[in-house]
């Protein structure tokens, strides 16, 4: 059987070898500082069917096809559907109804517009939720941010920061709920402790089921 590519190796100040295998099926070895080569593809050679395994589920889930802007086009909003809809009406907006519509003014742009569109959207309805499971909470961020974040769908930095990708935009409303509430937590346990995760289902007992949800159809959402 053929070797198992390694793509990349990250060493930090870590303690042990942990194998990471990405949303695009690519091998991560993150590794302690010292680490030989020799010791990190005997780890990779003894989790080799595991590794294989992952890889296969990886690629048998869904994903987003590449986009040609047509008239009829699906692209997604908090879980729902919207045919892309091209409007000649000179206004150069992009609005939601039933559909996506958009001007045909912004289709010589309309990748960037679009992005404009979702980003614009993330920022309203993320810092709502923010706002709503802060008060029930009590877990106040000093700020919100909207990123372009292509590998991460959210983080907390070590000041107190919330960060979001507008690309969660695209999920159901539960979805963005659950990385908000796992960000939410992590400014009082910046881990991924037992104890952080204790407090992620005390807050929401459903947790799982929903960041399955979200390994499960995040390459739908790599646009």
């Amino acid at each position: 059987m053929d070797k198992i590519h390694i793509d990349s190796v990250v060493r930090s100040r870590r303690r042990s070898i942990a194998l990471v295998i990405t949303p695009e099926a690519r091998l991560i070895v993150r590794a302690p500082l010292r680490t030989p080569l020799s010791q990190i593809d005997e780890a990779v050679r003894e989790k080799a069917g595991w590794i294989r395994k992952k890889m296969a589920e990886i690629k048998k889930r869904p994903q987003a096809a590449a986009h040609a802007y047509a008239e009829g086009e699906i692209f997604w909003y908090l879980g729902r559907s919207y045919p892309l809809h091209i409007v000649d009406d000179g206004r150069g907006a992009i609005e939601r109804t039933d559909r996506l519509v958009v001007s045909l003014n912004v289709i010589p742009d309309i990748p960037m517009a679009l992005q404009r569109w979702y980003i614009a959207e993330a920022q309203k309805e993320i810092n709502a939720r923010c706002m709503y499971f802060s008060m029930m909470t009590g877990y106040s961020p000093k700020s919100i941010a909207i990123s372009g974040a292509q590998k991460r769908w959210g983080s907390c930095s070590t000041r107190g920061s919330l960060n979001f990708s507008w690309r969660l935009i695209q999920a159901p409303l539960e979805i963005v709920d659950y990385v908000i509430v796992h960000e939410l937590v992590h400014l009082r346990q910046h881990d991924h402790s037992r104890l952080f995760w204790a407090k992620v289902n005390e807050l929401m007992p459903d947790y799982e089921r929903r960041r399955m949800w979200l390994h499960e159809n995040e390459r739908l959402m790599r646009i």
